[in-house]
């Protein structure tokens, strides 16, 4: 039987559209919190809605969990609300048999342009929770995996999009979370580095107490690296299989909803023979 690292419960977050609206419930809220009542979470209010909604699922040790679903479907703030950057309105995200979480939403986030590629890494590993001590000591495997050994001393401004991602990703990496997330991190950088972090992946989840969730709707590169996927849609889990062909059919099936059968099978014959 698999190890439970992550349980996640019936989790719902809603947003609110409008921004004075917005404004007025947030000052609500922290009233009521300050006078110790709990936060409103029942009923939608004006202008609110569910951007996630009674989602369940356990994540297990070992699995590249890929997490997919069109724009809007609630990808990113699940990651959120696992990672624990936004508080959930209900249900709850159990850590298990997680010691340590890394993830990553904006590769580039806190890379200083004026700074060189050694100092970067230092600055990045801070805000990932690296001491100055652990960076030394990873700091050959982040050069190594990185591949950017000769252009360490150069301004990280005079990257390519590309080099920026190997390095962050390189200094992610080196912390060796537990739980690693990564939303949409590898859309950037060359075709070779980015198999390398998928071959890295594959054997990284070997490891014990280890797993990972990759948001993505690049389909070909879930069937490449995921064990399991799992599909939302306007907030809600929708599909959970460890077959990646058949969350491709199920994915693609879900979005084609409305047009004849004539027309759907045509798009998906295409998106298949595109993404295959």
């Amino acid at each position: 039987m698999q190890k439970t690292l992550v349980s996640v419960k019936g989790v719902s977050k809603k947003f609110c559209k409008d921004l004075k609206a917005n404004m007025y419930y947030g000052i609500k809220d922290v009233m009521r919190q300050s006078l110790g009542l709990p936060p409103h979470n029942g009923a939608l209010r004006p202008h609110e809605f569910w951007a996630l909604d009674g989602v369940s699922f356990d994540l297990h040790e070992g699995e590249i969990l890929a997490v997919i679903g069109a724009n809007g479907s609630g990808k990113t703030t699940l990651m959120r609300l696992i990672s624990g950057i936004y508080s959930m309105d209900r249900g709850s995200v159990d850590i298990m048999g997680v010691g340590k979480t890394t993830a990553i939403f904006a590769l580039n986030a806190g890379m200083n342009p004026l700074f060189t590629g050694l100092e970067n890494i230092y600055l990045k590993g801070a805000m990932f929770g690296l001491s100055k001590k652990e960076l030394k000591e990873k700091l050959d495997f982040i050069i190594e995996f990185s591949e950017l050994k000769e252009f360490l001393n150069s301004p990280v401004g005079n990257y390519s999009s590309g080099m920026k991602a190997r390095l962050a990703y390189s200094v992610a990496i080196a912390t060796e979370p537990n739980l690693f997330i990564i939303d949409e991190a590898l859309a950037v950088g060359d075709s070779l580095f980015k198999a390398k972090c998928y071959e890295h992946l594959q054997e990284y989840v070997k490891q014990p107490n280890k797993a990972v969730i990759y948001v993505t709707n690049r389909i070909r590169k879930v069937m490449a690296v995921a064990s399991r996927v799992i599909i939302l849609d306007k907030g809600k889990l929708i599909y959970d299989t460890t077959n990646s062909a058949e969350a491709l059919e199920f994915y693609i099936n879900n979005c084609l909803q409305g047009l004849s059968e004539e027309l759907r099978e045509t798009r998906l014959r295409r998106v298949q023979e595109f993404e295959m």
